[in-house]
């Protein structure tokens, strides 16, 4: 008899981690990572300024976006993330909205563009998931409008299965640890505990933690997602001593970003 392996809801898990959310993910320079990805937009030809921000979570992408001139609109899976997006003062302008990837809210062909930073699409756990979250995206997108997505590595997801990693911040610190000692195989599951710890304002540390399952997609199975969704494919770029590699190595760029286009109206 095959293993029965338990449900872990990502919006459950989101929806507990809302309140550390921002304290634990701080990241140095976090404005010049998005900016790669208004670099693409640019170089590949985006069209207009209306923006689907995908797995917005507390918005960060969302107002580094709108700095680079884009009109956003953020989607999340996680009542909580987007609540504490809208009680924001610099999201002014932002619209917020819960939704998720494999049902996006909103008319078609609305945006010029969409963006996908962090690790959304990780969290569909098989091909006809991640297919259909494509699909919709193309849907939503204006002829010729251009996706880019954040994906994660066989380098990342192995560096993670051989944890445990800890990331240390002022006034916080996270341990990330895999569930299990199964060793990662590339395309497979990866699920991962996360323990974080953020100070109050008394002195004490207040302990939360989530459970998390992904799923590695490798560069083929990505191509082939997007080829079933109808999305025309352009570039996979690896991230690499700081920025943009010309082309992607799976097993030394910890991460990737692809290009893909909505064609022109179709008929």
């Amino acid at each position: 008899m095959s293993e029965i392996i338990p449900q872990i809801s990502p919006r459950v898990a989101y929806d507990e981690l809302a309140k550390h959310y921002d304290a634990v993910s701080r990241t140095p320079d976090y404005h010049r990572w998005m900016q790669l990805f208004d670099d693409l937009f640019r170089e590949y030809g985006v069209r207009g300024p209306l923006l689907l921000d995908l797995g917005c979570g507390t918005g960060n992408s969302s107002v580094e976006l709108k700095k680079q001139g884009y009109q956003v609109t953020g989607i999340d899976i996680s009542p909580e993330m987007i609540e504490v997006a809208r009680n924001k003062d610099e999201m002014s302008g932002i619209e917020f909205q819960v939704g998720e990837l494999t049902d996006i809210p909103g008319p078609p062909g609305t945006f010029d563009a969409a963006a996908a930073a962090g690790e959304p699409f990780h969290y569909l756990l098989d091909e006809d998931a991640l297919t259909t979250a494509f699909s919709e995206v193309k849907r939503m997108l204006a002829p010729q409008g251009l996706l880019v997505a954040e994906m994660n590595t066989t380098m990342a997801f192995r560096m993670s299965a051989e944890g445990p990693g800890v990331r240390r911040l002022e006034g916080s610190f996270v341990c990330f640890s895999p569930s299990s000692a199964t060793p990662f195989s590339p395309g497979g599951l990866l699920d991962m505990e996360s323990d974080s710890f953020v100070e109050q304002n008394d002195g004490s540390w207040e302990h939360l933690s989530t459970r998390h399952r992904t799923r590695h997609f490798t560069h083929d199975q990505v191509l082939r997602c997007l080829k079933e969704s109808g999305l025309d494919f352009i570039a996979a770029r690896g991230f690499h001593g700081g920025g943009l590699a010309q082309d992607l190595d799976e097993e030394h760029h910890i991460k990737a970003l692809y290009v893909a286009r909505r064609a022109e109206a179709e008929g």
